[in-house]
């Protein structure tokens, strides 16, 4: 077979081309040693209730990161139904689209309902990651502290918190030093087209600006305290999908398996870290807990197919409430980035 020229090399500058590589590759690892046959043994053995727990715990979760975004954008007059709307929309958009959509698709949202640009839009989601960090450092050193991980694990973690270290300083750093970074960025900027400076000038000062949140001692400790409650739905969640599985594990393995699931979330792959999370299951439950690899793969397609099941649920019903089409949204949404 020829190829045509260049046929190759585009599609492997292709980041989608590398994500589902990623993808394929870690599911392969996570299912090298199963043994398929013993599979149905165990689905026959789960307790199906606690399926519809977890859909509970996923929803007050959503509703609880709707309430942080209320915080963010305390300075607009955003409804809870707008937020929480747009936090399950923004989660469709990344499970199914790559280069995380949803965050662009959040903003395009409030931009649509007149709430907020999209700039300031697209920096009160920047600063929930900030926040999200706050809580992913606090369960890496649970892991640490509580834990004796596997030479991988460990160097994952140090490698994810110095990196979330280094993230929460140089937002410190930023908000008391604008102008100096300011300065340094204009430089930068000036260098490249006027279009293209004007776009990394909107998102530095959407960035900066959704900073401000610092400022405001109470607000900001109120979002912390959020950030956390939101968390603890998710390990929540994932301690009622150990109990689906009738494992004689308590919380703290439910904190162990969520922490290696951040620290993965770091790996570039497909959209909704497919192949990425099951690894991270097999090498909690398989390799550090002892458990089988047949029964760690499987937690990892039951518990990641109900979250992503959930999210497509609830994200379709939000469009047919808000009388959203998804193909329409989705080209507009791709539209406002390109303009951007």
């Amino acid at each position: 077979m020829i190829l045509r020229h260049g046929t190759m090399p585009v599609m492997l500058k292709s980041k989608k081309f590398w994500g589902i590589a990623a993808s394929f590759l870690f599911l392969l690892l996570a299912l090298q040693k199963v043994e398929l046959e013993k599979i149905p043994e165990i689905l026959a053995g789960l307790k199906y209730q606690y399926f519809f727990l977890m859909c509970i715990s996923y929803t007050f979760e959503h509703l609880i990161r709707g309430v942080r975004w209320q915080l963010i954008l305390s300075g607009r007059a955003m409804s809870f139904k707008h937020a929480y709307f747009g936090i399950v929309l923004g989660y469709l958009f990344n499970n199914l689209f790559p280069a995380r959509a949803g965050e662009f698709l959040r903003a395009f949202y409030l931009k649509k309902k007149k709430i907020a640009p999209a700039g300031e839009a697209f920096g009160s989601v920047v600063f929930e990651r900030f926040l999200d960090g706050i809580v992913i450092v606090a369960l890496i050193v649970f892991l640490l502290h509580n834990f004796t991980v596997t030479p991988m694990i460990r160097k994952a973690s140090f490698t994810a918190l110095v990196f979330y270290c280094l993230v929460l300083l140089a937002i410190l750093i930023l908000q008391f030093r604008r102008s100096l970074f300011e300065k340094i960025t204009d430089k930068i900027f000036s260098i490249f087209p006027v279009r293209l400076s004007t776009f990394f000038n909107s998102i530095r000062k959407s960035f900066i600006d959704g900073l401000g949140l610092i400022g405001q001692p109470f607000i900001l400790v109120q979002a912390i305290v959020v950030s956390f409650v939101a968390w603890a739905f998710s390990i929540l969640t994932v301690w009622l999908c150990l109990q689906m599985f009738s494992f004689n594990m308590g919380v703290a393995e439910a904190i162990l398996l969520i922490s290696v699931l951040s620290i993965g979330s770091m790996i570039p792959s497909s959209p909704g870290m497919i192949g990425v999370y099951e690894f991270c299951c097999v090498l909690v439950i398989n390799g550090m807990l002892n458990l089988s690899p047949e029964l760690a793969a499987t937690f990892g397609l039951i518990s990641h197919s109900v979250g992503y099941l959930y999210v497509l649920g609830a994200g379709f019903i939000v469009l047919a409430i808000e009388g959203l089409k998804f193909s329409d949204l989705r080209q507009k949404e791709s539209e406002e980035f390109a303009a951007n």
